[in-house]
Parts: C-alpha cells; sequence; structure tokens
C-alpha cells in the first residue's frame, strides 16, 4: 500500500492584462479600454471517500492548476483558471516540505489533518490577474499605455501521509495471531503464515457485535528497534497512531511473553507518549496449545501484576474472541463518552482570525530596506519597473499604502536599495 508521497504543487497563475484603445467612428476620443487578465487556479487537496490509497500520487509529477486567460479589448476580462482538485484518502495528513524556491533546511509544517469525508485545505493558491490600462486611467494620466502583468501561482512541494482510520488496532510481535484475530472477528481475509512478517500493510476488518460494530485493524509486527525505524517501524506506528484504544495480542507459547509484551511497550513509548497511552486489552492468544497454557499458569501472577484487562483466547479456533470484541466495544463507547462530557465542560471559543498588517518594513544585515506585504509584492512582481510610467505608477500606490511614510521615518535616501518580494529596486523620494 502507498501511504506516504511527496511531489510538486503550483497554483494558477494570473492572466495579463492588456493595452488596448477604444477606436470607433464617431467615437474620437475612446479612450483606454484594455480589459483585467483572470485569476489563476487554486490548488485544493480534499478527502474522497472513493479513495483508500495514494496510487496515483507516486509518480511525483508536478501538479499544476489551470492559468487565468488575459483580458481582451473592450474591457473583455479574461476568464479564471479552473482550480486543481486533488482527492486523497480519509485520514491523510499534508505537510508543507518547502515553499517558493524549496529551501527544505526549515522543518516541515502540517498544514491539514483530512480527517472527515469531504474535509479540504488550499495548499498553493492561484496568482491575481493583471489590471488592463483601463485600470490605470486618472484625470492626470488619461490614456494610460501600460497594463499590468499576472501574478505566478504559489509554488509548494508537500508530503501527503496516509493513517489510517480505525477504532481499534492490534498490535503484538511478528506471528502473534493479529490476522487470525481479525479474520475470526470479520470478513477481512489478511495473509497468515506461519513465518514473521506475513503482514506487510495495515489491514481492516469491520467488527461485528450484534448490536453495533467497530473497525479493527491488523497492523505489522513490532520488533525491537521500530521505533527507530528498523522492520516495518515508522509505517506500522504512523497508522496506529489514529485508533482510539489497543489490543496486545500476546503469543503465550513464545519463551518469555512478558518480555516480548514489555518489549512492544516500550517501542510504542519511544515513538509516541500519546501512542503508549492509548488504553489497552491484553488478550492471551494460542491457549489452545498445552505448552502455552502452561506458560500461562506460571506466569498467572505476573501477568496480574500488570494491572490490565486480561483475556484468555485462541484466535485460531475462536474461544474467546467474541467476549473480547463485545469489550473492545464497550471500551470505546466509555472514551467516546468521556470525550463528549470534556467538550461539554470546556466549550470550543472561537476567534475571529487576526487582521494581518498590510505590509512591515525591516532592514536586513547590510541595513538594506526589506518591505513585506501582499500588496507591496504584487506591485513589484506584476508592473514593469523599467518603464516611467508603471514605475511612477508603483511608487504612487507605495505611498498611497503608507510605505513611502515608513521608509522615510527609517532614513532611507533616495537611490537607496529597497527589495519588495523578490524585486530590488533604487528608492525614488515621493
Amino acid at each position: 500500500m502507498i501511504d506516504a508521497v511527496e511531489f510538486e504543487i503550483v497554483g494558477g497563475n494570473g492572466g495579463n492584462g492588456v493595452v488596448s484603445f477604444r477606436r470607433e467612428k464617431f467615437v474620437p476620443q475612446g479612450g483606454p479600454d484594455g480589459g483585467d487578465g483572470g485569476r489563476g487556479g487554486d490548488v485544493i487537496i480534499f478527502a474522497d471517500p472513493r479513495m483508500s490509497t495514494l496510487q496515483r500520487y507516486r509518480d511525483q509529477k508536478l501538479r499544476h492548476a489551470d492559468n487565468g486567460r488575459p483580458g481582451g479589448p473592450n474591457q473583455r476580462h479574461g476568464a479564471a483558471g479552473a482550480s486543481l482538485e486533488l482527492p486523497v484518502p480519509r485520514g491523510s495528513v499534508v505537510w508543507n516540505i518547502a515553499s517558493e524556491g524549496f529551501n527544505t533546511t526549515s522543518s516541515p509544517t502540517e498544514l491539514a489533518d483530512l480527517n472527515e469525508i469531504g474535509a479540504q485545505v488550499l495548499v498553493a493558491r492561484g496568482g491575481r490577474g493583471g489590471r488592463g490600462n483601463k485600470r490605470f486611467a486618472t484625470s492626470t494620466r488619461q490614456a494610460p499605455t501600460f497594463a499590468q502583468r499576472g501574478q505566478q501561482g504559489k509554488r509548494r512541494r508537500v508530503r501527503i501521509e496516509l493513517k489510517l482510520i480505525a477504532d481499534v488496532g492490534l498490535i503484538g510481535l511478528p506471528n502473534a495471531g493479529k490476522s487470525t484475530l481479525l479474520s475470526n472477528w470479520s470478513r477481512a481475509r489478511p495473509k497468515i503464515a506461519a513465518y514473521p512478517f506475513t503482514t506487510l500493510e495495515p489491514e481492516l476488518g469491520v467488527v461485528d457485535v450484534g448490536y453495533d460494530s467497530f473497525i479493527a485493524a491488523d497492523m505489522p509486527g513490532l520488533i525491537k528497534g521500530a521505533s527507530e525505524g528498523i522492520g516495518l517501524g515508522h509505517e506500522f506506528l504512523r497508522h496506529i497512531e489514529r485508533t482510539k484504544a489497543l489490543i496486545h495480542v500476546l503469543d503465550m507459547s513464545e519463551d518469555d511473553p512478558i518480555s516480548n509484551l514489555q518489549m512492544v511497550n516500550r517501542e510504542l513509548a519511544e515513538f509516541s507518549k500519546k501512542l503508549a497511552d492509548k488504553p489497552q486489552l491484553l488478550a492471551l492468544n494460542k491457549l489452545d496449545q498445552p505448552d502455552a497454557k502452561a506458560r500461562q499458569e506460571l506466569l498467572v501472577d505476573e501477568i496480574e501484576k500488570l494491572g490490565w484487562e486480561t483475556f484468555e483466547i485462541a484466535a485460531a479456533t475462536g474461544r474467546g474472541t467474541r467476549q473480547l470484541a463485545q469489550r473492545a466495544h464497550q471500551l470505546l463507547s466509555e472514551l467516546d463518552r468521556s470525550v463528549r462530557e470534556r467538550k461539554l465542560e470546556n466549550p470550543a471559543i472561537l476567534h475571529p482570525e487576526p487582521r494581518r498588517a498590510r505590509f512591515e518594513v525591516t532592514s536586513d544585515e547590510d541595513g538594506r530596506m526589506i518591505v513585506t506585504g501582499s500588496t507591496p509584492e504584487w506591485l513589484a512582481e506584476t508592473l514593469d519597473l523599467t518603464e516611467s510610467e508603471p514605475r511612477a505608477e508603483f511608487f504612487d500606490r507605495l505611498k498611497r499604502l503608507g510605505v513611502s511614510r515608513a521608509l522615510n521615518r527609517l532614513g532611507i535616501d533616495k537611490g537607496d536599495p529597497v527589495r519588495i518580494g523578490d524585486v530590488t529596486i533604487r528608492w525614488e523620494n515621493m
């Protein structure tokens, strides 16, 4: 099963604005009529119930939303680019690995946990469309001969990890009997054989308890060092993080089952404290074998000292498995009730999203001024600053935004370099 992929995504570029003048008979002073370009499409990732793996993204190809269309004469606006919607299975976690230039030295950040059907996240916004010359006409500039380019779409490299959503996870050493227990409980048919690592990927099964059901996951067997990636390591542990409760299947035919139990739980704790704190039921398996039954009788005191709720089962014959399933369902109900009570006692308080500053002015180690902010960066990227008209418009807009005042307070002089986004300009006092 493909459960982790990385690839690049790019939002659509905005369409260019157009320079055009109305030329019609009997309309001697038609004036500018260039239309705006359309906005580029966004890239959206959403949880799709029809998806079960990330197989379709294993090619790691670049995914690009549609570009916006350029404007036209007679004030015709270009069409917006279509957004690109990427379906993923429910339970996918989307990480931002790198943005705009792919500086992978910074640590990845989680963008979204799509654990509900229909949940979605906008991961790369499309660029704004450029304005046509009609938008730059004023009482003092009645025939502008420039337009604005479309903005480039945002670019990211994302990692998507699939964490299966199951109510109960079956854990234990290889060949402890987890797959046999799941096949006894449900219609799932995991591969069962008498050699280690028969189960190479998680298997899900619906466990019917007569009046209700729950989802159980047969996880690949753990070995010593799994928390460090040895064996199936993180591939196993990532999936089990979502489960509400664990059933530890312990092979009582082994020489030292107590040590095996402690080793598995140690690996859980080293990977995640949250994982180690999940409630567990202990299933003593293979008690249909005489040696296993004899060992269980010898260790009864040690097992009681562990303080866990224990069930004696024989997964191969079905002995005790029904009682274990019923208790697991009861435990899930208790956990759900506890969560609901906590929510009632501590209701969520929704805060409006804080308003961001329109721009910020800082300086680097060399004393060069740096202006950040979506509007100044957009203007610097999309206006041709080598031409006099758009350059004058650019500095006029910065003055109206208050950027000029902020830079003057910091002591900027004419001709000093100022970096705005990826563009460096020589400052002109306005």
